[in-house]
């Protein structure tokens, strides 16, 4: 699968631009939103950069030598990505934004900073579309969402909506310059929940984070609908791509079975736990002689609703 999107470069390059230019905005208006505007484009800039590497590093050779393939790396640098954001814009920005509150400023050049704001959200607006173009190319051939793409997406979205919210602040400044801080801060809030998400979606996949205790119970019924299986003695799952599993059973099969035929029940356990289970990517299941007590798959069931409720 084709991952080199020219959304992610072009980004970069946007957001170099959208940094001068919203230097000289706040420069040339003092404006503290204006400047947390500014701070966000520099963390721009580093995200989409990590968003480039990351897709470089996911295009070369060598899957081979990755257990659940060179992937993996779209999910640590998006979570690098989050880390950056939540360090740089929400904590400089945050006191910025306090400061400017307690200690309003006058706004000067309003008309200058509402002409540079605009052409901002113009640079954002073509950005956040390519973005979008292409994370709709990989959901169609993947099935699911790219992470960077998507943190390219909704970053866009979020500058939009930032700089929608500064070209607010400028208008209202003509008559309160203690509305500077409160967008200010306002702007640091919704970027800070947003990248708080992101980052739990990207650590789900890096920790591979265990399916659903629903998902879990639904693979014991199945395997168990076989009438070969006496018991269900443990299920592994984990996350290798968001909502792709790799899931490891071991299982308690009728010892008179010959080799065949218990390689043929494996076989059809687990096209009906894919036929059945959306999601499951690799399934290994480890057959074994039955022991004395062919219950365990009871208290697995147990401890599996009472994790669900």
């Amino acid at each position: 699968m084709d991952l080199n999107f020219r959304s992610v470069f072009i980004s970069f390059l946007l957001n170099i631009l959208l940094f001068i230019l919203k230097i000289v905005a706040s420069t040339v208006t003092k404006s503290t939103a204006l400047f947390i505007e500014a701070l966000r484009s520099f963390s721009d800039i580093l995200n989409s950069g990590l968003a480039y590497i990351g897709n470089r590093i996911a295009l070369s050779s060598g899957e081979e030598y990755y257990t659940f393939s060179r992937k993996m790396y779209l999910y640590v640098f998006g979570f690098a990505l989050s880390i950056i954001a939540l360090g740089s814009i929400v904590t400089i920005g945050f006191i910025e934004g306090l400061q400017a509150f307690l200690r309003p400023k006058i706004i000067e050049n309003i008309s200058l900073g509402i002409l540079l704001i605009s052409i901002a959200i113009i640079f954002d607006l073509t950005s956040a579309v390519l973005a979008f173009k292409d994370a709709k190319i990989y959901l169609d051939e993947a099935g699911y969402s790219n992470p960077l793409l998507k943190a390219v997406f909704v970053e866009n979205i979020y500058d939009i909506t930032g700089e929608g919210i500064a070209l607010a602040t400028l208008f209202l400044s003509r008559w309160s310059n203690v509305i500077d801080g409160i967008s200010s801060m306002i702007l640091n809030t919704m970027l800070a929940i947003y990248m708080v998400k992101l980052a739990k979606e990207n650590i789900d996949v890096l920790v591979h984070r265990a399916a659903s205790p629903e998902i879990i119970a639904r693979i014991v019924k199945i395997t168990l609908s076989n009438p070969a299986i006496r018991d269900v003695n443990t299920v592994k799952t984990l996350m290798i791509e968001p909502q792709k599993y790799a899931v490891f059973m071991e299982v308690e099969i009728e010892p008179e079975l010959s080799l065949a035929e218990v390689e043929q029940i494996i076989n059809d356990i687990k096209g009906d736990i894919r036929r059945f289970v959306s999601g499951v990517q690799y399934l290994v299941i480890e057959p074994r002689r039955p022991d004395s007590s062919p219950k365990t798959h009871r208290e697995l069931l147990r401890r599996l609703r009472s994790r669900s409720r």
